[in-house]
């Protein structure tokens, strides 16, 4: 695994599952997870890469190489993709539907110490009323705070670490944290820190932790539940009647998301984006075929995510 975890560090990226990272697309922005690298050793190249964001497979393969450190592909050198374009999207269904059914592995060492760093600034945060965190809540986003939410998923650290690109030195920053908690046994494996500028808007997004299998858990789970990508659109959903909700993070953790023991039904937030659609229709169509009732929320036309709708009625009031 830790090999694994070499890779996705290099490619700017998240391990997803046993051989799946998901990394930012050519030229998207760091936060992106549009592209699904699956590691093969039958692939010429080792790997096989898929976006999910329509980019060209050629674009893709040179991306992922360059990140790597190997040679540029030139033709001529006897590489070519393994699986042909025609059947590109029956792979990337079937990779997915088999990390989705993975059975949970013990934690290596390495993924334990980035647990525990994970968990020791969650335990460090405070409440995140009267902090920088409810400012940014409630002003930038229009949430608001309710009480069965703070301390238990949501806290505001004032001085996070937050590796600084430019200088490559870790700064302190005020942040909100939201814990990752496994979807297996509830146990803290990652955090979402969302770093703050001083007049309560949004810095950045980073996790730290382990984050496969996991989830925001913004409500306990029941027969029906919601799953969206970040913590504000999940949040949203909820002030919107979407109750009980899950955030997973990303959008790849969406195709991803496995099927949940007692959960009947499950209501998929989308967000504007051929990445969101793709992610949607793969996780519907693993858990309508194991005979779940499957039902999406998109937003107004217009509108990104369930809470820009929710910004722009409270604007508008």
């Amino acid at each position: 695994m830790s090999h694994i975890r070499a890779i996705a560090a290099a490619l700017g990226g998240d391990v997803a599952g046993s051989n799946t990272i998901l990394c930012p697309g050519p030229n998207h922005s760091p936060r992106d997870r549009s592209l699904a690298v699956k590691l093969d050793p039958r692939a010429p190249d080792g790997f096989v890469a898929y976006s999910h964001a329509g980019d060209d497979w050629r674009d893709c393969r040179d991306c992922v190489r360059q990140r790597l450190g190997l040679p540029a592909w030139e033709p001529g050198d006897g590489r070519q993709r393994v699986i042909p374009q025609q059947h590109l999207a029956k792979w990337d269904l079937a990779t997915i539907e088999a990390e989705a059914a993975d059975i949970p592995q013990p934690f290596t060492d390495e993924e334990l110490a980035r647990i525990e760093h994970a968990r020791r600034l969650w335990d460090e945060a405070q409440d995140p009323r009267g902090t920088l965190a409810e400012r940014y809540l409630r002003e930038t986003r229009k949430l608001d705070l309710p009480n069965e939410l703070t301390n238990n998923v949501l806290r505001f650290h004032e001085a996070c670490p937050w590796r600084n690109e430019d200088t490559g030195k870790t700064d302190h920053v005020p942040a909100l944290i939201v814990p990752f908690r496994s979807i297996d046994d509830d146990a803290i494996t990652g955090i979402h820190r969302i770093a703050l500028n001083n007049d309560g808007s949004k810095r950045g997004r980073r996790m730290l932790g382990v984050v496969q299998r996991a989830a925001i858990k913004l409500d306990a789970k029941a027969d029906m539940l919601s799953i969206g990508e970040g913590v504000e659109t999940c949040m949203a959903a909820r002030e919107l009647g979407y109750a009980p909700v899950w955030a997973l993070g990303s959008v790849g953790a969406i195709s991803f998301f496995p099927l949940i023991a007692g959960t009947k039904q499950l209501v998929i937030l989308g967000e504007r984006g051929e990445a969101s659609r793709q992610a949607i229709e793969m996780c519907g169509r693993r858990w309508r075929k194991a005979g779940h009732r499957v039902r999406v929320i998109m937003p107004n036309e217009g509108l990104s995510d369930l809470n820009d709708v929710l910004i722009a009625e409270r604007t508008a009031s």
